[in-house]
C-alpha cells in the first residue's frame, strides 16, 4: 500500500505545483468542447480517491469545508468556486495521504492483531489502489490539456 500512496502523494505535489500560479477564474474555464474545468477535475479526484481510500476500512473520510456533493461521479460543474473553495481542495489535495498514513500508523498495532483470516487484515485491494493511481492520472491528464488554455 505504501508504494501506491507514495505515488498518490508525488503526482499530487506535481499538480498542485503546476496549478499553484492560477487565478481562480482560470480554475473555474471550462473551454468549448470540455464538459468541466480545472477545479472540478482536481475537486473530483480527491472525491473519488477517498472514497476509495476510506470505503473498506474503520476510518471516517474527512469532512471538507465545501460540499463534496458536486464532485461525485456523474456530474459536472454548475456553479464556480470561490478562492476559498479553491484553497480548500488545494489543501486536502496536499493532506489526503499524510491523513491516511497517520490513520494507519495510529492503528498499527491494533491492525497487527488482526487475524490473517480477518476482512480488516487487508485495508485496501491492490486492484483499487491501482484504479485509484489511473483515476488520479486521467484526471491529471485532463487538466493538462485545461491548463493549456489558461
Amino acid at each position: 500500500m505504501t508504494k501506491y500512496l507514495e505515488l498518490l502523494e508525488k503526482q499530487r505535489t506535481t499538480l498542485l505545483k503546476e496549478t499553484e500560479h492560477l487565478t481562480t477564474n482560470q480554475y473555474n474555464l471550462v473551454p468549448p468542447g470540455f464538459n468541466n474545468n480545472i477545479i472540478w477535475n482536481m475537486g473530483h479526484a480527491l472525491i473519488v480517491t477517498e472514497s476509495l481510500l476510506y470505503s473498506k476500512t474503520p476510518f471516517e473520510i474527512p469532512i471538507h469545508g465545501f460540499d463534496i456533493e458536486g464532485f461525485k461521479k456523474g456530474t459536472k460543474p454548475e456553479l464556480a468556486i470561490n478562492d476559498h473553495g479553491v484553497s480548500l481542495i488545494r489543501q486536502s489535495l496536499a493532506d489526503t495521504v499524510t491523513l491516511f498514513k497517520k490513520l494507519l500508523k495510529d492503528t498499527e498495532l491494533a491492525s497487527s492483531q488482526i487475524s490473517q483470516s480477518d476482512p480488516l487484515h487487508t485495508l485496501i485491494s491492490e486492484k483499487s489502489l491501482r484504479f485509484m493511481l489511473f483515476h488520479e492520472d486521467m484526471h491529471f491528464a485532463k487538466i493538462q490539456q485545461l491548463l493549456l488554455y489558461v
